[in-house]
C-alpha cells in the first residue's frame, strides 16, 4: 500500500483544512479514521474531475454576485443622503424609531435596487440630525451613506 494517499475533505478539520480541500495523508489515517467517520473520501480521477467542475461553477457564481454588488455599489455611491421626516417632541426627540423598512423603501425609490434588512447597519437614532448609515454588501464592500432625519410638522 502507498504511504500517502489523496483524499477530499467533507468536513472542516483543524489540522487538515476546510471542507472541499484536497489533501495528502497517510493511508492508515485515511482508511482507519477519515473515511470510516465520513470526514473525507478517496480522491479518484472521476471525483477530482467532479470536484474541479463544481469549483469552476462556484467561481462563476461568485464572479456574478461580485459584479452585481459592484453595480449596486455604483448606484449607492450616487446617493448623497437619504432624508426621512419623523414626528418630534419638544426636545427634538423623535417619536418611535427609524425602521429598516423606511430606509429600504427609500433606497428602492432612489436606486431601483431592493436591499435586505441584514445588509443595513442602522445606528441608534433618538433625535433629529444627520447619522451615518452603513450598507454592507459583502466582506470587502461597505458603503456609508448619510441619513438625515427632519422634523415633520403636522
Amino acid at each position: 500500500m502507498k504511504k500517502k494517499i489523496t483524499v477530499i475533505l467533507k468536513k472542516n478539520l483543524v489540522n487538515l483544512g476546510s471542507a472541499g480541500n484536497i489533501v495528502k495523508v497517510s493511508s492508515g489515517y485515511a482508511f482507519n479514521y477519515l473515511i470510516p467517520y465520513d470526514f473525507a473520501y478517496l480522491a479518484t480521477s472521476g471525483r477530482l474531475k467532479h470536484y474541479k467542475m463544481f469549483l469552476s461553477i462556484k467561481q462563476k457564481k461568485f464572479n456574478e454576485i461580485r459584479d452585481k454588488f459592484q453595480i449596486l455599489a455604483q448606484k449607492l455611491n450616487k446617493i448623497a443622503k437619504i432624508s426621512l421626516k419623523k414626528k418630534v417632541g419638544n426636545t427634538n426627540q423623535i417619536f418611535g424609531s427609524i425602521s429598516d423598512k423606511e430606509i429600504i423603501s427609500n433606497i428602492l425609490y432612489l436606486t431601483g435596487e431592493k436591499l435586505e434588512k441584514k445588509q443595513l447597519h442602522i445606528p441608534n437614532i433618538k433625535k433629529i440630525g444627520i447619522y451615518n448609515l452603513d450598507i454592507i454588501l459583502s466582506n470587502e464592500m461597505r458603503i456609508c451613506i448619510k441619513l438625515q432625519v427632519f422634523p415633520a410638522f403636522i
